[in-house]
């Protein structure tokens, strides 16, 4: 379970250890297909294909990692309900504020084997739970290696190597005893059941209200959607005394804007950015220095800043998140409609529901051999874990290529004039 675009906790870390118990567990996931999947999550059917590979891994006990995309808020339910229908159990890593929501939903996820890892700094007891559950239990272990929900369900984004890196450790341990390690690569795709063209403009059209964009007659959607977006990026900036970048590129747009907000955030936290980090590495750091400024009792005059500067790491993270051209170049309804749903939740800082039923396609591709990775390489670690990260990436967007090419629902195949 990643981390979703909202704001990220104060609270001090506490590790939350896994609690699987086997008849909860089956309890809560009847709840969920036939509960808050369809109610909560609108998911009208979940069509689940696995690849032949990955069935006889479950069945001759192969260890497998899985990972994976996370493109919305519920992908874990999603998958926990696709996973069943495998007939794998696992375990799997979480961050920690999601825990942090309530003490029932803490509840919740450890009894159904969830642990909590804290992303802004290292966590060695999630990875020593990670290793284990690798290494010395009977259960798979999932990681979502995207780290964030990105609202964006056609494109991955490039994937963390901490799948690889454990996998790597791993592998060592468990061909010792005679067993293969697999990493098992996942696509989830959602679709809407319905033409939601209607509902989608009406929701765009609520956002240009928020952020003062007159509706302009005849103007097509993909139009507005993009004068709704700078507006609101310029009213962000304006706010932060931060001059708007003049350019008709959006690409270009984008990346000055969002590298704006985090200069001034990396000069008012007195930190030096690093010829090696790419920006999110830079936000991640920079949410690693508030987080300490906001956890230390003797910094306390620091602590309102604090609530500010954490605001605008979450800006930039918006802002870096949005790929210029994901709609114009293949204007579907899905890629429209969940833009949309993306602007709303940056525009309101609040997780926003769907707009319409969907249908989602999970596909469970064919398990990559990591021991093949490790001798290709002879051993050598970064290497191993680039090549392999590089591969699970590669295989999980194909199959969501794939899954869009033959997508018979109105998400992909109504277009957005």
């Amino acid at each position: 379970m990643g981390l979703s675009m909202l704001d990220f906790s104060d609270m001090p870390y506490r590790y939350f250890p896994p609690k699987r118990v086997g008849p909860i567990a089956a309890l809560l996931s009847v709840y969920n297909r036939k509960r808050f999947l369809p109610v909560y999550g609108k998911v009208r059917a979940i069509d689940v294909d696995v690849d032949p590979a990955l069935t006889r891994a479950v069945r001759e006990r192969s260890q497998l990692l899985f990972t994976p995309n996370h493109p919305t808020h519920i992908d874990p339910y999603v998958y926990f309900e696709a996973l069943r229908r495998v007939g794998a159990t696992t375990f799997t890593m979480a961050a920690y504020d999601v825990f942090l929501r309530s003490k029932f939903n803490a509840w919740v996820m450890q009894k159904l084997g969830t642990f909590s890892v804290d992303r802004e700094g290292s966590d060695p007891s999630a990875m020593k739970q990670a290793a284990a559950t690798l290494t010395d239990t009977r259960f798979a272990l999932t990681l979502f290696p995207e780290g964030n929900v990105y609202l964006r369900n056609d494109r991955l984004t490039p994937l963390h190597e901490g799948a690889a890196l454990l996998a790597t450790r791993a592998v060592k341990t468990l061909a010792e005893r005679g067993r293969r390690l697999c990493v098992a690569p996942v696509a989830m795709k959602y679709t809407f059941a319905h033409d939601v063209s209607d509902l989608a403009v009406a929701r765009l059209r609520e956002l240009a209200a928020a952020v003062d964009v007159p509706w302009r007659t005849g103007a097509s959607p993909l139009d507005m959607l993009r004068a709704v977006g700078v507006a609101a990026l310029h009213r962000n900036l304006k706010h932060r005394g931060i001059d708007f970048p003049h350019t008709d590129d959006l690409v270009q747009l984008v990346r000055r804007a969002g590298e704006s907000v985090l200069a001034q955030l990396e000069h008012k936290l007195e930190i030096e950015p690093r010829p090696k980090d790419d920006p999110f590495d830079r936000v991640r750091r920079c949410r690693r220095v508030i987080h300490q400024v906001r956890l230390d009792e003797s910094r306390y005059a620091d602590h309102a800043a604090a609530v500010t500067w954490a605001d605008d790491a979450m800006l930039a993270f918006r802002i870096l998140s949005y790929e210029p051209g994901y709609v114009a170049e293949r204007p579907t309804l899905d890629r429209f409609a969940e833009t949309v749903e993306k602007l709303a939740e940056d525009i309101t800082t609040t997780e926003q529901p769907p707009l319409a039923e969907r249908k989602v396609f999970v596909k469970f591709a064919a398990p990559i051999d990591v021991q093949a990775f490790v001798d290709r390489f002879e051993g050598r670690s970064s290497k191993v874990m680039s090549a392999l990260t590089a591969e699970v990436e590669r295989v999980i967007q194909t199959e969501l290529d794939e899954l869009n090419a033959r997508n018979p629902m109105p998400g992909g195949s109504v277009l957005i004039a």
